[in-house]
């Protein structure tokens, strides 16, 4: 089991005990990378029963718990490499050290598709460390279901030195029209 599966399995544990439906997470994919100890740490710290909008106080007011068809967001493209109107598909945003090795993400999206990997485009984003560090986007091509995206991780895991940050979208969001 990779480190990805073992955190992925250590949050649903946690939704289970909570009696929370990780199929009902408002948020999309679950970040998956870097230190989420304090966060993991906080769940297990909650009583039974606690409610999404707890385990997340900053859940728009007008999302109603267990009614998904409530949880919509405007649509914006995550950069030119991004498909520019909706809907989004699932988007992985990995880092690594060192910053100036920028030419490790064409290599890495050429690598994929040679793979038989669905990329549809990937780009460099800005963050708070990017003195530091490279943080990437990788779009998948729509419709890939969020088995394969999770697939899809577990091969990016498979790169040293390459690190998952987040999931920023599974691509079964609902946006604004």
């Amino acid at each position: 089991m990779s480190a990805h599966d073992s955190q992925r399995e250590a949050f649903l544990a946690e939704f289970e005990r909570l009696g929370l439906d990780w199929r009902e997470y408002p948020f999309g994919g679950l970040a998956m990378g870097g230190d989420l100890g304090d966060f993991l740490e906080r769940l297990r710290g909650m009583p039974l029963g606690s409610t999404w909008r707890e385990v997340f106080p900053d859940i728009p007011a007008h999302w109603i718990e267990n009614r998904p068809e409530t949880w919509t967001r405007p649509y914006r493209p995550l950069g030119p490499y991004d498909y520019q109107d909706a809907p989004g598909s699932f988007t992985v945003h990995v880092w690594w050290t060192p910053r100036e090795d920028v030419g490790r993400l064409e290599a890495l999206v050429d690598e994929a598709r040679r793979s038989g990997w669905p990329v549809h485009g990937a780009g460099l984003i800005a963050t708070v460390d990017a003195v530091r560090e490279a943080d990437a986007l990788i779009v998948l091509e729509r419709g890939t279901s969020e088995e394969r995206g999770h697939d899809f991780i577990t091969w990016l895991e498979q790169h040293p030195g390459l690190h998952l940050a987040a999931i920023p979208r599974l691509g079964t969001e609902k946006y604004v029209a």
